[in-house]
């Protein structure tokens, strides 16, 4: 059979970016199904905004350790697509556990487990299409805008199927797009260059890697910036039931907010060409910032429907951005090991003390009370941003600037 029409009638280069571009459809599709619902599950097993905290915590407080070593025994032995098959199953499955349970135990528990296969699933998948866009002369923005369309569909979607069949649906749609996204994985392929063939040990890979300033700073506004995003797919349904919404209304905002970040990760492309990562990056977290000041005012439904695409602007222009910066900002031989700390410290510790603070917020507060912590925890990220873009750290090749400090 010709290469042309195999797999799925996916051949050649032009069918491997479809088949790049399908796993971040699907990829996306089931943390849409999960993260925008997950807190309507919690509800229905009456859990408390603390043990909402708690458990939202648990899958940064795994990652921090899982996720550096995944990417360091990727980079070790090559083997970044069995890898992600490997935890796309395992992490689908345990998705539905979740079923069968209803205790805060055993959630507890269960979100342990799936948080360390999840874990290894963004930085890997990152680092496929980076190689690959990399090697084609593509932004990767392009490839992982599909994640977004991906997301956008499913919380608009599973929002539907969750009035309708209640909570338990999002489980079994995770589990369904993640075992879909392995189909489309097969055809993706993995780029080797030379330098990645070097083999280094986790702690002298960690240790080089924090020799290099801009990635240093680079990781202080992750925790801020990643942390409040990624909190907010929690606790953003509660806020907008607080202002009047309703379960329906929440998918069509993730909807319209996921289906923003599309067209801006596109455009980002263009303004990284123009203006630079780095400017491209302040924008995105002024305006995350002003976004999350304005939540905590308890603007109307009406009203937040209508300013969806300050979403695209803030995170669309980050996630289309940020891991090109840490791949041109580190070297070649530890990327998916500075990818994995990159998600470690941002949706790994970041996103921990943002829930539990959002949690204590909650319980003490109000729902929102959480944004205006927000505001200010990710005003605090721009500090080490200007730093990068007008700081006295000149830009070199990350291999010279390790060998420098050695």
């Amino acid at each position: 059979m010709p290469e042309s029409l195999s797999g799925f009638g996916l051949g050649g280069a032009k069918g491997r970016y479809v088949s790049l571009c399908a796993l971040y459809l699907f990829i996306y599709y089931g943390f849409g199904a999960f993260a925008p619902l997950i807190t309507q599950y919690y509800e229905s097993i009456h859990l408390t905004g603390t043990q909402i905290g708690l458990i939202s915590a648990v899958a940064p407080i795994v990652s921090i350790v899982a996720q550096p070593m995944w990417g360091m025994i990727c980079d070790r032995y090559q083997i970044r697509k069995t890898v992600l098959i490997l935890t796309l199953i395992i992490t689908g499955l345990v998705g539905l556990l979740f079923t069968g349970v209803s205790s805060f135990v055993y959630v507890f528990l269960l979100y342990i487990l799936l948080s360390f296969f999840q874990s290894a699933v963004v930085p890997i998948s990152d680092s496929l299409a980076l190689g690959y866009a990399n090697g084609h002369g593509i932004q990767f923005g392009d490839i992982r805008l599909w994640g977004a369309i991906g997301f956008a569909l499913a919380a608009f979607i599973t929002g539907l199927l969750v009035e309708q069949w209640g909570p338990h649906v999002l489980f079994y749609s995770f589990c369904l797009a993640f075992l879909i996204a392995i189909l489309f994985l097969r055809k993706v392929p993995e780029e080797v260059t030379e330098a990645s063939r070097f083999r280094v040990s986790m702690l002298a890979g960690i240790r080089n890697l924090a020799r290099i300033p801009r990635f240093a700073l680079f990781l202080i506004s992750s925790f801020c910036m990643m942390g409040s995003v990624n909190a907010n797919n929690i606790w953003f349904s509660l806020f907008y039931q607080d202002i009047g919404g309703t379960i329906a209304g929440i998918g069509l905002a993730f909807l319209l907010f996921a289906g923003s970040e599309a067209p801006f990760m596109k455009l980002a492309g263009y303004i990284v060409r123009r203006w630079g990562l780095e400017l491209t990056l302040l924008l995105s977290a002024i305006f995350c910032t002003m976004r999350w000041f304005w939540y905590s005012s308890a603007p109307s439904t009406t009203a937040v429907i209508a300013m969806f695409f300050v979403q695209g602007i803030s995170v669309g222009f980050y996630l289309a951005t940020a891991a090109q910066f840490v791949r041109e900002n580190t070297p070649a031989s530890l990327q998916v090991t500075a990818l994995a700390i990159f998600f470690s410290v941002g949706g790994g510790l970041g996103s921990m003390f943002c829930n539990l603070v959002a949690g204590w917020i909650k319980d003490s507060f109000s729902v929102l009370a959480i944004y205006l912590f927000f505001g200010i925890i990710t005003a605090i990220g721009i500090i080490p941003l200007l730093m990068i873009k007008f700081g006295r750290w000149k830009q070199i090749s990350p291999d010279e600037e390790v060998q420098a400090s050695q």
